[in-house]
């Protein structure tokens, strides 16, 4: 593909993943997106620098203080996404220089939905399309989420319009798994997969994603996109297993850590 054709689709899965996990406010700054959500995540507490630095004749390092000051009062520590295709491409050195340092690198991958395994179905998975207490209780309880990321978590996924899937997976009727697969535009977003640490390298994470992945399928959902961390190993491998395909990789710059 060539590099222009490869810019303007990683960019739309970009604009997508902003979408499907939203942040509870967004300022435009000179092109540049500045999301806020409590501090809940830094995909939805960060800058992304995506857009208008071509166009824009401010200063950088003015307009890096402009965004510093924007989550300075937000009471956030200031975030910036490095993707390969920030404007501009000086931004991340600019940053390292300011003091930041980097954190969470990542790789983002995709799938074809095409030609899917099938689960296997030895354990009982459940795909509701709205968000459930249920469900709010299973990943509170798995990823030992603070009451106030509960509140702020509820709060940005009841927002959103977009065709949501919320599943859970069940080990003789004990919830060990769950996620949430957000559509828009044909493709499909993973986010929060996460399994009990005491069920984990047993395959229900993968049972759990095939049942989703299907989901999202019968919805019109084409591709499947997600994020990884790199450190994440075991992830990683699974998700090497399920077919996804790294397309490119993205790094968190974070001011004084």
């Amino acid at each position: 593909m060539p590099r222009k054709e490869r810019i303007k689709l990683y960019k739309f899965i970009e604009e997508i993943t902003l979408n499907t996990w939203p942040a509870e406010q967004s300022l435009l700054l000179n092109g540049w997106i500045l999301r806020t959500a409590a501090g809940y995540t830094k995909r939805a507490n960060s800058v992304n620098p995506l857009y208008g630095a071509e166009r824009c004749t401010a200063d950088l390092g003015d307009q890096i203080k402009l965004a510093e000051q924007y989550y300075e009062h937000a009471g956030l520590k200031p975030v910036f996404k490095i993707t390969p295709y920030i404007q501009p491409a000086s931004l991340d050195e600019k940053l390292a220089d300011r003091g930041y340092s980097i954190a969470e690198p990542s790789s983002v991958r995709v799938l074809d939905l095409e030609d899917l395994a099938t689960p296997d179905l030895c354990y009982t998975v459940q795909v509701q399309e709205n968000l459930t207490e249920a469900w709010l209780n299973v990943f509170s309880e798995l990823t030992e989420l603070s009451d106030k990321n509960r509140e702020t978590l509820t709060r940005m996924l009841s927002a959103s319009h977009l065709k949501q899937g919320y599943v859970i997976l069940f080990n003789n009727d004990i919830p060990t798994a769950c996620g949430l697969g957000v559509i828009q535009n044909g493709y499909m977003g993973l986010y929060d997969i996460v399994t009990a640490a005491e069920y984990r390298r047993q395959g229900m994470a993968e049972q759990l994603l095939l049942a989703l992945l299907h989901w999202g399928k019968s919805r019109g959902a084409k591709t499947s996109f997600l994020q990884v961390v790199q450190v994440n190993a075991g992830a990683s491998a699974l998700y090497d297993k399920l077919g996804f395909k790294e397309i490119y990789q993205y790094w968190y710059r974070v001011l004084g850590s």
